[in-house]
């Protein structure tokens, strides 16, 4: 009992010592209808997605967390202005810990470049942070990855749900149908999906944020004629990101 009273008086000096050096304003409650979500600032961002990236590396919410090498939260800057949001981890990202460092991270890197930005000045993730393989007990074997499963995305979402809210960005770009589809609900083929601006809603109070599907770096690897339709789709995000 000792202790708690202790503990007691402990929080009862830091609250006056908080009152003693606040402004009396901002003890006073804003009305109802004036009152507004803040969105986070630069230092709060950093920490908030620091604290996810611990969390993410212990969930276990799904199989896949049993079976990856390591998960793979994002990278990128915590104050970007875009996101980039593939389908999931494959082999290479499993190993290093990445978002997109296979062939299609390298040219994720080239049409990055190409409108000014940067691994550096955006911030890249997945749907789902953990590797999704055909056979989970060989985590060692290329050619071993999967689109994630509607479960696994269900159990993953809400990670990448409070990095979106965490960063706020202006815009979103999605990689490919699965993650259009699985922030839009929307069931329409990325070919006619793709280009057209759409609006994703964070939650919490937050205001909507513009989302722009384009195709992901492999469909171009396979396709290299599609480049042109992910160009006007980049000549579009800049566009909108200098506004």
């Amino acid at each position: 009992m000792s202790v708690e009273l202790e503990e007691l008086k402990d929080l009862t000096r830091a609250l006056r010592r908080r009152v003693s050096m606040s402004d009396p304003a901002d003890w006073t409650s804003a009305p109802r209808s004036a009152q507004k979500t803040e969105m986070p600032i630069a230092a709060e961002k950093s920490e908030m997605l620091a604290e996810l990236e611990v969390k993410i590396h212990a969930c276990r919410a799904c199989p896949l967390g049993a079976s990856r090498i390591q998960a793979v939260p994002g990278v990128g800057s915590p104050n970007a202005s875009v996101m980039f949001i593939g389908e999931g981890p494959g082999f290479q990202e499993d190993h290093k810990g990445e978002p997109f460092v296979g062939r299609s991270g390298q040219l994720l890197d080239k049409i990055l470049e190409s409108i000014g930005l940067s691994r550096q000045t955006v911030y890249i993730a997945n749907i789902v942070k953990c590797h999704p393989m055909k056979n989970p007990a060989d985590p060692e074997s290329r050619g071993n990855d999967r689109p994630p499963t509607q479960e696994e995305m269900n159990a993953c979402r809400g990670w990448l749900a409070a990095q979106i809210r965490a960063i706020a960005p202006k815009v979103i770009v999605t990689l490919g149908a699965v993650p259009a589809r699985a922030l839009l609900g929307d069931l329409t083929p990325i070919t006619k999906l793709r280009g057209q601006w759409r609006t994703y809603d964070p939650g919490g109070g937050l205001p909507k944020i513009k989302l722009l599907p384009t195709f992901h770096p492999a469909a171009l690897l396979r396709n290299p004629d599609l480049k042109r339709d992910v160009w006007t789709d980049m000549k579009n995000l800049q566009k909108e990101l200098s506004q």
